[in-house]
């Protein structure tokens, strides 16, 4: 009876009875090799064919006798007995045809299970990529009643990095979360790279911060509650604000348009021959009938345009007239109740352009608002096309908060 042995895919033989139980004994093959027999169906260890257990056994134990006589005959100075080895004879000459030898289960098995690994770390790979290594982007979160940030849709205070790129998906601004309140680094970039400011909070609250402008020149600190920090027009560079802290609160405000030309001053700088006025009822020097000033603005309010005097007179306030020709009435706007719809022609979403944006790019584009609500600014006769229900829409409104639009809603 001849034996095929079949280890890690390669055949091995055929080997009679006798051959396999010597190789088994030398340790050139192992108990739990696959093996075939002439004859057979399946593919069984070699332990397992009838005989080769037991003369294995027998072979060991005579080699082993073996092998102490021939210490002990080395010890009396006699001379050792050879030790007797397995050479193949003659009639091992490979030509021994099988037949049609049986495919191995173990093999099957084994490529099974590497398959198996290997589909497990692609999804696992796949689930990193598409879910837990997301980006979230800042214009997906907002800031609710409760002053906690969250992530659109969600009931739990938002907690981890969030994003903003500029157009061209370099990086423009990263924040971190924990339970909803700033915690550590926040970090704004010029369009060319450099830092323009860098934060840093603890439980929601400033510590310490410092701006650069466009060559990264610092421009302002804040440390201990106090400083001035600036803020640049982030696509061009040139200033936008410039703030001033005291007690951990801005004391003062100072706001350019795009071509360096101020807008407002919050609060106005007074001119000299006004510096004793001291309230409701009063006269300023040099006039004759009592002036009242213009009321103070609600905390989410954005405050009045201020226009710098040019002679001793009082300080004019902007009349807040509506300009039907501004540039954003004139335009037609998309809009969309579902943040989460597919903008194809990003440009003419209003509801998206427009939000995280400051006030004075509100009124760069439309002029002052039909209604001014505080918080709120109402902009009517507006040609918005309803992409997410249908219909057209009149009437927009921003909301704002510290100056900056937190929600933008339009209705017929």
């Amino acid at each position: 009876m001849n034996i095929l042995i079949n280890r890690d895919g390669h055949h091995m033989g055929p080997f009679t009875h006798d051959q396999a139980c010597h190789m088994l004994a030398e340790g050139k093959l192992q108990a739990w090799d696959l093996c075939w027999q002439n004859g057979s169906r399946d593919w069984v260890t070699l332990e397992k064919i009838p005989g080769v257990s037991e003369k294995t056994d027998a072979l060991r134990k005579q080699r082993r006798a073996e092998a102490i006589a021939a210490a002990q005959a080395v010890s009396a100075g006699g001379p050792a007995q050879p030790h007797p080895q397995f050479v193949a004879g003659s009639d091992n000459s490979h030509t021994f045809d099988p037949g049609p030898v049986p495919k191995s289960s173990r093999n099957w098995m084994r490529v099974g299970v590497w398959a198996g690994m290997a589909v497990t770390l692609i999804t696992a790979l796949g689930v990193w990529i598409f879910f837990l290594n997301k980006e979230l982007l800042i214009e997906n979160i907002e800031r609710r009643a409760d002053n906690l940030t969250y992530v659109q849709g969600e009931e739990i205070p938002h907690t981890g990095l969030v994003y903003k790129y500029f157009d061209d998906d370099s990086l423009w601004e990263t924040v971190n979360y924990i339970e909803g309140l700033r915690e550590g680094k926040r970090t704004v970039w010029h369009i060319n790279g450099n830092i323009a400011l860098q934060e840093t909070y603890q439980s929601g609250h400033l510590i310490t911060a410092a701006s650069f402008n466009f060559n990264s020149v610092p421009s302002g600190t804040y440390e201990g509650g106090r400083g001035k920090l600036t803020l640049y027009f982030n696509h061009s560079g040139t200033r936008n604000e410039e703030l001033e802290y005291k007690g951990g609160q801005i004391s003062k405000r100072t706001i350019w348009d795009h071509n360096g030309n101020l807008i407002a001053m919050i609060p106005p700088k007074l001119p000299p021959n006004m510096a004793t006025y001291t309230g409701p009822g009063s006269t300023l020097p040099g006039t004759t009938t009592p002036v009242t000033p213009p009321p103070v603005a609600p905390i989410n309010a954005v405050p009045p345009v201020v226009t710098p005097p040019t002679t001793n007179t009082v300080v004019a306030v902007n009349p807040m007239i509506p300009n039907p020709d501004s540039e954003g009435r004139k335009k037609s706007w998309t809009y969309s109740m579902n943040n989460r719809i597919a903008a194809r022609n990003i440009r003419n979403r209003i509801d998206l352009i427009y939000l995280g944006k400051q006030y004075t790019k509100v009124y760069e584009d439309f002029g002052w608002p039909n209604e001014d609500l505080g918080a709120d600014w109402v902009y009517s006769g507006m040609n918005i096309k309803n992409i997410s229900a249908g219909g057209y829409l009149s009437k927009i409104t921003f909301r704002y908060r510290n100056g900056t639009v937190i929600k933008i809603t339009a209705e017929p």
